[in-house]
């Protein structure tokens, strides 16, 4: 009896003994399977040592209770993986994550008014535009990737400055060497602002008849020809003071009247301005160029609203919304976000003061008692652009849905 009772003991001890060290080994295995985040976790005490360590610091700015944060969650995380494998150790490059709830300072200093966002700071500097493009691996990485794209194209003689494209804005820098402070001043804007302007650069002696590079360094701006009837412009200031280009710099890259299209156009509808329109056939620049030097001209001071072209073909939503069609092209429109106020006659803008006068009567409230009047022939039609603005499909809106 005893030595059956022994025996038992001991075929359980052997069996507890042989299962240890498969159980150890099953959870070290099982911990090795599961690779640790790439996505660093960022809060206000390493926000600063973080930007300031990396080169590109990617960010995701997410709410826990957030259904599209939690739908992009493992599409970021995928995205970093894929990029510590693609670039080489010596990329300094973060993909980082702010919890907004917890970190509302951080949310309230870059005005993060949607779940999620996504903004790239570069070299410290935060880019002025969000990342709006798709919410793919792909798309991130590329993203990513194209910041290490170099911004300035350089050039020799004035010939090869044919390739500038007429329907982009250029900052052209000519400099005799590359050791003075204005020199590293037009590098580190144009890393900057690469995405507003295209950036050009050449270093050598003066050029025969060009008579802005007889006095080097030299900063010149050239608009974009094809849209606009503004030609090159030099700057006066000292090119060593950063923020002095850099202000001039903004002034000339992110112009008064932009031209959007689907791709852009929620960024406007997100600062919540109405719109002066012009909406025009595709190729009649003619009308483009006389209203943007119109609106500059009279309209310069007057920042309560955003002035943009846009194709009529591509909105011709809009457009019939108005009761017009293509034909009627091109129109001018103040679009309020809740309704759009047709200008009476496209000439009219021709008059000295006439549109500034429109969009005075629509701040003043005048517009609109005038266009429900019982007298008026242009009734204003509903709002279009308003549904072009971030989508409730995409983003949470702070105050607008789950808040």
């Amino acid at each position: 009896m005893w030595l059956i009772v022994v025996l038992h003991l001991l075929l359980l001890f052997t069996i507890t003994q042989a299962n240890l060290p498969t159980t150890s080994t099953q959870s070290s295995n099982s911990s090795a399977t599961i690779p640790p985040p790439k996505v660093l976790q960022i809060n206000q005490a390493n926000f600063n040592s973080t930007l300031q360590a990396n080169d590109v610091v990617f960010i995701n700015f997410y709410a826990d209770w957030c259904h599209f944060s939690g739908l992009l969650s493992p599409i970021f995380e995928t995205a970093a993986q894929r990029l510590a494998e693609d670039l080489p150790r010596s990329a300094k490059v973060v993909l980082g994550r702010v919890d907004c709830v917890q970190e509302l300072q951080l949310a309230k200093h870059y005005a993060i008014i949607k779940f999620p966002t996504l903004r790239l700071f570069y070299r410290g500097h935060e880019l002025r535009q969000e990342y709006r493009g798709k919410r793919s691996v792909e798309a991130l990485v590329e993203y990513v990737k194209k910041q290490f794209q170099f911004a300035i194209k350089r050039f020799n003689d004035m010939e090869q400055l044919e390739m500038i494209d007429v329907k982009r804005r250029s900052m052209i820098g000519f400099f005799d060497n590359r050791t003075k402070p204005e020199f590293a001043v037009f590098e580190q804007l144009a890393e900057r602002y690469k995405h507003e302007c295209d950036f050009y650069q050449r270093v050598g002696p003066p050029l025969v008849n060009v008579s802005y590079t007889q006095q080097m360094p030299t900063l010149v701006y050239r608009p974009d020809t094809a849209r606009t009837h503004a030609t090159d412009e030099v700057f006066r200031g000292d090119m060593a003071i950063k923020e002095k280009v850099e202000a001039w710099l903004i002034q000339k890259c992110l112009p008064l009247v932009r031209e959007v299209d689907f791709s852009n156009v929620e960024e406007l509808i997100e600062q919540r301005l109405p719109l002066l329109v012009l909406f025009h056939l595709p190729n009649d620049m003619n009308s483009v160029k006389d209203f943007k030097a119109i609106v500059e001209m009279q309209l310069s001071d007057c920042r309560q609203l955003n002035y943009v072209t846009v194709n009529g073909l591509r909105f011709q939503h809009s457009v019939r919304h108005m009761g017009k069609t293509y034909r009627d092209l091109p129109i001018i429109a103040i679009d309020s976000l809740k309704l759009m106020y047709p200008y009476p006659k496209f000439k009219d803008m021709y008059i000295p003061g006439h549109l500034r006068q429109f969009v005075e009567s629509f701040n003043n409230q005048t517009l609109k008692h005038e266009s429900l009047s019982s007298n008026s022939t242009e009734l204003p039609a509903n709002s279009t652009f308003k549904h072009l603005g971030p989508s409730k499909h995409r983003y949470s809106l702070i105050a607008h849905d789950e808040l």
